[in-house]
This record gives structure tokens, C-alpha cells and sequence, in this order.
């Protein structure tokens, strides 16, 4: 099977309401689909979300990295496992178009063997369910509430709460949630890097005081602040989920080293698609380190990709409700988002997808 043609296609797909965290505010998710054509008539579908200021790729980016160095190094070549290095390779950052076509030649690998791409990538041939969480964004307190409302409505169980907007402002969004907050929700606190290390410790003490059940604290302090994150690891009573922090499998070495996290955040976009993210969950479990499947705000596709990476390996806590917030996201296929449940079909080929836009 070989390489003849990439395409991109451009999607924007509007959210029920803004999504803001202490870094941005999206109202409707941009995202890229990547088309691969073959000799054969089989299509490998990838996709990837400009997020700027956490990846640095834009629009006019991701075009061009596709256009002018990832099309011209597959087109032509047999559609192979070692066509994914070369990606990684082919130009320094630009994470996001790698993943693109990083997730359209695994789909393509999957398909050649007839298998879902779970199965591909090891998992066992069953129908799988992974269930993810619901964002709460950074808002003021009462409009927090209204959405961590919404979602424990909707069947949730496990809610990802945006802080980072000032110390004390932060403890008041915490302590007015608890009006709709039980002990049996499972709440992950994302500060998005805006605070610093005295701000983790205290705003972490305050939250354990009010009884929530909390399972971690994402990327408290600035991505490059390593000794900071070590610090946090240490005296935060919870754990700490490095995110920004990890793009490579270097990263999380160089993390896991310092001491400097208790668990990984796996994005796609981070990482440059599910062959590096396959490297990072290796070498993480080879140290006891537990790793969440994340995702940016980003389309169905590359949300696919990673619900099926992370059910193969085993992963078991998931960030991946952009198919939750928005109004309906474009696509059809064998894969089913429901609620917090993504459900993967065995009987899916590849991604699942018959329909991409």
C-alpha cells in the first residue's frame, strides 16, 4: 500500500458554552483533519488542534508543516511502522501536524491488518469503554457551580475543575462548589501553571480541610519550572499531574528523575501522536507512574485516537470530554460518545470512522 496524496480539511465546531482556563477562552473548536490517500483506495484519517499557547502551533503553522515537510516525506513511500520516527523527525516541534499524521498512518496500519486500532496497538479484541471527566471552566463562583451542576446531571462522576485565577479567588471558587459537590465525585484540579508554589501548598491544604475527594492536581506552577514542580510533588497532599511540563518521553524522564510529578498527562498534540505517547506510558510505568489520556480542545478524530492508545495500554483515568461540550461533533463511525463513556467498537477497522466532516 502506498502514499499518493495528503489532504487537510478545516473544521470549527462550535461549544455549548466558552471554554476558559487561567490560559485562554475558546468558543468554538478549530480543528484539522488529515486525510492520507493510498493506492489501494484506503484512506488513513489523523486530525490536530492549533493551540498556540500551550504547543505554539497556529493555522498558518500547521499548514505548512504538512504541506511543505510532511507531505512531501510520505508521499510515495509504502505505508510502514517506520514511516512514524520519520514523522517525529521530519521538522523540531510542530507536535500537533506530526500528531496528524502520526494518528492517519496508524489508522492506515490498523486497517491494513483489519483490526480496530486498540487492537493494533496490543489491546485485547473486545468492545471497550473508557469513561472520561467534564471540565468546569474558570469562571466566577456561582457560574462554576451552575456548570459542575450541569455536568453531575448529565452522569458524570468525575470533574476537572480550571483554577489559576488568584489565590484567595481560587479557595472562594472551591469553597462555594461545595454547595453542589459531594464526597463521591472525583474532582482533578487544573491551575494551568498559574500558580506559584506557595499558592499550590496553600490552596491544596485549603481544598483537603473542605473533605473533597480529590485524585490529583494538574501542572500547579509554570511548565519550566521544574525545582517548583518538585517542590509542589513534595509537600501538596495530593498528587501532582505534570502536563505542560512533558512533550517527550526526555521530558517525563527528566521529571521523573527530579521527583517532580506523581503522575503523566499523555496529549496527542503534546506529544506528536501516539508513537512518542506510546515511548512516554512506557517509560512511565517502568517507574510506578500512573498516566492520564488528555487531550487539547480538539475535534473527534484525534479524541478517537487517544480513547484507543489509551485503551490498549491500559490507561485508566481520562481527560477527553470535547465530544461532551460541544453541540454535535462532526463524524460518523463505530466509536459512540455518550455521556462521560466513549465506547470503541471490535467491530470498528482503524479509527472507526465512515464519515469524517
Amino acid at each position: 500500500m502506498k502514499i499518493t496524496g495528503i489532504e487537510l480539511f478545516e473544521e470549527n465546531i462550535p461549544l455549548k458554552q466558552p471554554f476558559i482556563t487561567a490560559r485562554r477562552r475558546i468558543d468554538v473548536i478549530k480543528d484539522y483533519v488529515l486525510r492520507i490517500s493510498t493506492d489501494e483506495g484506503v484512506y488513513g484519517y489523523g486530525a490536530c488542534a492549533p493551540t498556540p499557547v500551550i504547543t505554539g502551533d497556529t493555522v498558518g503553522s500547521i499548514a505548512c508543516a504538512v504541506k511543505d515537510f510532511i507531505e512531501p516525506l510520505l508521499v510515495g513511500q509504502t505505508v510502514s511502522a517506520e514511516l512514524l520516527p520519520m514523522v517525529q523527525s521530519v521538522l523540531f516541534h510542530n507536535t500537533s501536524p506530526k500528531a496528524a499524521a502520526d494518528i492517519a498512518i496508524y489508522d492506515l496500519l490498523a486497517k491494513e491488518k483489519g483490526v480496530p486500532l486498540f487492537v493494533y496497538l496490543g489491546g485485547k479484541n473486545e468492545d471497550k469503554c473508557v469513561k472520561t471527566d467534564a471540565t468546569v471552566s474558570l469562571s466566577t463562583p456561582e457560574a462554576m457551580v451552575a456548570e459542575a451542576r450541569e455536568h453531575l446531571n448529565a452522569g458524570f462522576s468525575a470533574l476537572k475543575v480550571k483554577l489559576g485565577g488568584g489565590r484567595m479567588a481560587d479557595v472562594e471558587r472551591l469553597e462555594k462548589l461545595r454547595d453542589v459537590i459531594c464526597g463521591e465525585t472525583v474532582l482533578r484540579l487544573d491551575a494551568n501553571q498559574g500558580w506559584s508554589v506557595e499558592d499550590a501548598v496553600y490552596i491544596s491544604e485549603a481544598a483537603e480541610q473542605m473533605g473533597y475527594n480529590i485524585e490529583l492536581i494538574e501542572q500547579p506552577v509554570h511548565y519550566t519550572d521544574l525545582e517548583g514542580m518538585a517542590e509542589v510533588t513534595r509537600r501538596c497532599p495530593f498528587r501532582i499531574l505534570a502536563d505542560e511540563s512533558v512533550f517527550s518521553s526526555a521530558d517525563a524522564g527528566r521529571l521523573i528523575r527530579m521527583g517532580a510529578c506523581d503522575m503523566i498527562n499523555i496529549k496527542l498534540m503534546k506529544c506528536g501522536g501516539i508513537y512518542e505517547g506510546m515511548r512516554i506510558q512506557r517509560l512511565a510505568a517502568e517507574h510506578g507512574i500512573e498516566c492520564m489520556l488528555g487531550c487539547m480542545m480538539e475535534g473527534g478524530v484525534s479524541v478517537t485516537a487517544a480513547a484507543h492508545f489509551g485503551a490498549a495500554v491500559g490507561i485508566t483515568c481520562y481527560d477527553l470530554d470535547p465530544p461532551y461540550l460541544v453541540h454535535k461533533m462532526p463524524g460518523e463511525g463505530s466509536t459512540v460518545f455518550e455521556g462521560d463513556n466513549i465506547l470503541l467498537s471490535k467491530e470498528g477497522i482503524g479509527l472507526g470512522y465512515t464519515k469524517i466532516i
